[in-house]
Parts: structure tokens; sequence; C-alpha cells
């Protein structure tokens, strides 16, 4: 018996060690490629204000990177903003879509009884149990056609 659960062992969990290689590579290579890119953004901004310096002088370089930069992070930061509350209006939208597409209280209250309906295993409590379901199925429109709703 002990080979027979080995071998399901390895069947089912066979691509773990496998699957945390490869996420360890993904997490190395991108902190990798994070320190790469901020040092390359780093370089840019330096090369910017070495230019802008001789243009317009040491001091108004560094403000006008500094007022860029933040401008740039304003806006960043006001579509992140957007984005998340276009992401949560949806969320609310469908969570009250759901909401309406609940059954009616008297029709719960059937639904909770329904175990306790199977405790009995009678052939007169699975009547019981197939007219509840069948009620709420056409009370909800089950079996109609839309067009003539």
């Amino acid at each position: 018996m002990l080979p027979l659960f080995r071998h399901l062992g390895i069947l089912a969990f066979g691509r773990v060690r496998p699957t945390a290689r490869r996420l360890a590579r993904s997490l190395i290579g991108g902190a990798i490629a994070g320190v790469l890119g901020i040092t390359a953004y780093i370089a840019v901004l330096l090369a910017l204000g070495f230019y802008l310096s001789s243009i317009i002088g040491p001091i108004l370089a560094a403000l006008t990177i500094a007022i860029a930069t933040a401008l740039i992070a304003v806006v960043v930061v006001v579509v992140v903003q957007s984005v998340n509350r276009r992401a949560e209006r949806r969320m609310e939208a469908r969570q009250r879509a759901a909401k309406a597409r609940l059954p009616d209280p008297l029709t719960l209250q059937l639904l909770a009884g329904v175990p306790a309906l199977m405790k009995g295993r009678s052939l007169l409590a699975a009547a019981a149990i197939a007219a509840v379901v069948y009620g709420l199925a056409k009370s909800q429109g089950v079996g109609r056609d839309r067009d003539d709703v």
C-alpha cells in the first residue's frame, strides 16, 4: 500500500519542486531587473540634469527635474485612484445585481428547511423537496422564453 501512496503523491505533487524553482528564478530575475531599472532611471535623471545645468544652470535644472518628477507622480496616483474607484464601482454593481437575483425571503426560508427534510430520507420528503425546487425554478422564470415576458 505504501508504494501506491508514493506513486499517487508523485502524480499529485510531482510538479511542486519545479514550480518552486521556477518561482525562485522569477523572483531573483525580477529583483535584478528592478535594480537595473532603477539604475537606468537614475542615470537618465543625472544625464538630464547635466544637460539642463549647462543650459539653465544647476539649481534651475534640479528644480525642473524635481517638479517634472513630482507632476508625473501626481498623475500616476490620480490614474491609479480612478482605476481603483472604477473597479470598486463595478464590484458594487455586481454585488447589487447578485443581490437582486436572490429569491424572496419566503423562498429562502423554504430552502433553509430542505436539509431538515432530507434527514428523513422518505419518499414524501423527496417529493416535497422536488415541489419546492420546481416552484422556486418557476418563480425565477426558468423554462420561459425571455421574449414573451
